[in-house]
């Protein structure tokens, strides 16, 4: 089983991406790493930490592509970055099982489309990103910024395609929803109810209607979809409002000496509450559709998240994922 990682991809790269392959290869030994990356600054990490270096290789990269970096032009201004050598490799080379990456999404995206393109019957791939719920598991959004104008057909197809992801990944009949701005049929704008009738027609999915968003948290469905526009939107200001809840409790606790020493009791507590949000986070996130497994870790992701998503790339592989999406769609016809 070969990987292909983006070694300089992310906020803590190389060193989370270095001890992310480590992790997975002490874990599956049938696994193969090959690191897109400066081989003269990889090889001695990799050394240190005692990888086996006989299931290691490289692809030679000077550079990463940054934040700040156009998504649509890095495959051209940046030919000798890690992920756009890692995306040319990956386009001619049908051995590896999966790509994976903690670079920036829209970079990550657009070299998807560009470089790798569609399984057989997918009008558009789709970003799936997992959220959190009260009820401590998790839900899956997608489209989250791949498509930022959409058409009913494609929210339906980013419907099929989460429903096969989740049961190869072992739920048997993912609940699906739709974003909307209402819970009764009929809500929404023309898109969203366009995209409700298609689903709702697919006998083999189990559809559950509407979702409004602050139902999303409340685990009332284990896919929601909308487009990409609106699914970014509100991942981001879900990310922010965590953060800021986070922030105003921590200022709480640190008003006084009695709230300081009230807090030292309940950190077990707070761990707990945390359990969900840190799931979420680490979690990755594949492109939907694409003819190659592309798994996107978030920028911050550490050597745990990392390796988490290697593996995970392996199971996909294992378990058919682009098989099962194309023989899904079989008969539908590109755009």
């Amino acid at each position: 089983m070969k990987i292909l990682l983006d070694a300089l991809g992310g906020d803590k790269a190389p060193a989370s991406t270095i001890a992310g392959a480590i992790e997975a290869l002490n874990t599956r030994k049938d696994l193969e790493i090959v690191l897109a990356g400066p081989e003269a600054i990889l090889r001695p990490m990799l050394e240190k930490g005692k990888a086996p270096m006989d299931r290691v290789s490289f692809l030679e990269a000077k550079q990463a592509v940054l934040n700040t970096d156009h998504p649509s032009v890095f495959l051209k201004e940046k030919p000798d970055s890690s992920l756009a050598v890692a995306f040319e490799t990956l386009r001619k080379d049908d051995s590896f099982a999966a790509m994976v990456s903690a670079g920036p999404t829209g970079a990550l995206l657009t070299g998807t489309v560009l470089r790798i393109g569609r399984i057989q019957g997918v009008l558009r791939p789709g970003l799936l990103a997992v959220v959190p719920t009260r009820t401590g598991k998790v839900c899956h959004l997608v489209d989250v910024g791949a498509n930022m104008d959409c058409k009913p057909e494609y929210l339906y197809q980013f419907a099929v395609m989460a429903d096969a992801y989740l049961r190869l990944s072992g739920l048997a009949s993912p609940r699906i929803a739709t974003l909307s701005v209402g819970m009764e049929e009929g809500k929404g704008n023309e898109l969203s109810k366009a995209a409700y009738e298609l689903i709702k027609a697919n006998p083999k999915l189990n559809f559950v209607g509407n979702i409004e968003g602050d139902h999303v948290l409340r685990g009332e469905a284990d896919i929601v979809i909308c487009d990409g526009f609106s699914g970014n939107v509100f991942l981001k200001s879900l990310e922010e409002g965590a953060y800021f809840i986070a922030d105003l409790f921590q200022a709480a606790i640190k008003k006084n000496i009695i709230t300081k020493f009230g807090a030292l009791f309940q950190l077990r507590h707070l761990k707990k509450v945390k359990e969900p949000f840190n799931y979420a986070s680490k979690a990755s996130s594949p492109l939907l559709g694409a003819k190659k497994i592309v798994l996107k870790c978030h920028g911050k992701a550490d050597g745990e998240t990392l390796a988490a998503a290697i593996l995970k790339g392996c199971e996909l592989k294992e378990k058919g994922l682009l098989e099962q999406i194309g023989e899904t769609l079989k008969g539908q016809e590109q755009d």
